[in-house]
């Protein structure tokens, strides 16, 4: 048998005998070892396909893993933008809400602030008349009730109070009531001075306070008053509201222990002027004159 070919150069074939070959030589060609040689080059070249078919299936399923990956991850992505934009809205809602609870929260700090400066004037307001509260006038009279004798020379205090008012109200209404307050108001206002405080008690029921006067300028003081109520005559819807005061005035250049029972000693006095026909001023004076 002759040496093993190399698969991949062409067999070699024999030349054709001439005259004169050498008769062996060509007994050792055979067509058998020609056949043979090209079936171990076509097992070689299927080996080599079956090495390239397995590298072409190995790329095959990397190929696929990593699309699968990729696929896997692109969802993975999509699922996260989805997510995040979720978040987003979210935020966004949340931070209105928040904004909108921030500017209920302010609107309700403003109206707290606004209803407390409310209720601190109407403890020192008349919310009809507009002048000083009861509790305001009383401390009034207590502050200069302390001071007689010392910074002050002697304390007035007036109580005043609208003749005949129940029937004005029976009569024209509550409104036509509500408004001759506001009229006497304004004459109080119109006729006090410096040192001098006015303030409505209840009802139709008010107190006048006043630092140094003398008992004659307080006597003035509350005939001036009373004459100015007497002669205005306001107007309501066309009709004419007639009104009277009835006025106790007490008048010390002496200090009480107690403002209460000074302003309860006009009272008295205010009912005294009541009970002697209305329309007038009844006095009290306490201590040496000034």
């Amino acid at each position: 048998m002759s040496a093993s070919h190399d698969p991949n150069q062409p067999v070699p074939m024999p030349s054709a005998s001439r005259d004169g070959d050498d008769p062996e030589a060509l007994a050792d060609f055979s067509l058998f070892e020609q056949e043979k040689q090209i079936m171990q080059r076509s097992e070689q070249m299927l080996e080599a396909l079956d090495d390239v078919a397995e590298g072409v299936r190995m790329l095959a399923k990397a190929y696929s893993e990593s699309y699968r990956v990729q696929r896997r991850m692109m969802r993975m992505s999509d699922r996260m933008q989805l997510d995040l934009q979720a978040a987003n809205r979210q935020l966004r809602e949340q931070a209105t809400h928040l904004e909108q609870l921030n500017c209920a929260l302010s609107d309700e700090v403003r109206e707290r602030e606004r209803l407390t400066s409310e209720l601190e004037r109407l403890a020192l307001e008349d919310a009809l008349t507009g002048l000083f509260s009861r509790r305001r006038v009383m401390d009034c009279v207590e502050g200069l009730a302390e001071t007689v004798g010392d910074q002050a020379r002697s304390l007035s205090v007036m109580m005043l109070d609208l003749d005949d008012f129940k029937a004005l109200n029976d009569t024209h209404g509550h409104a036509a009531g509500d408004y001759a307050l506001q009229s006497f108001a304004e004459i109080l206002r119109g006729e006090l001075g410096a040192d001098q405080y006015a303030g409505r008690m209840g009802g139709e029921e008010f107190l006048v306070v006043a630092a140094d006067l003398d008992l004659d300028a307080a006597k003035n003081l509350a005939e001036r008053i009373r004459t100015s109520v007497e002669q205005t005559i306001p107007r309501w819807k066309g009709e004419p509201l007639h009104l009277e005061v009835s006025i106790g005035l007490v008048v010390t250049t002496e200090r009480w222990p107690d403002a209460g029972a000074l302003v309860a000693a006009a009272d008295d006095l205010l009912y005294r002027a009541k009970n002697e026909g209305r329309n007038r001023v009844e006095v009290q004076f306490h201590g040496e004159p000034v």
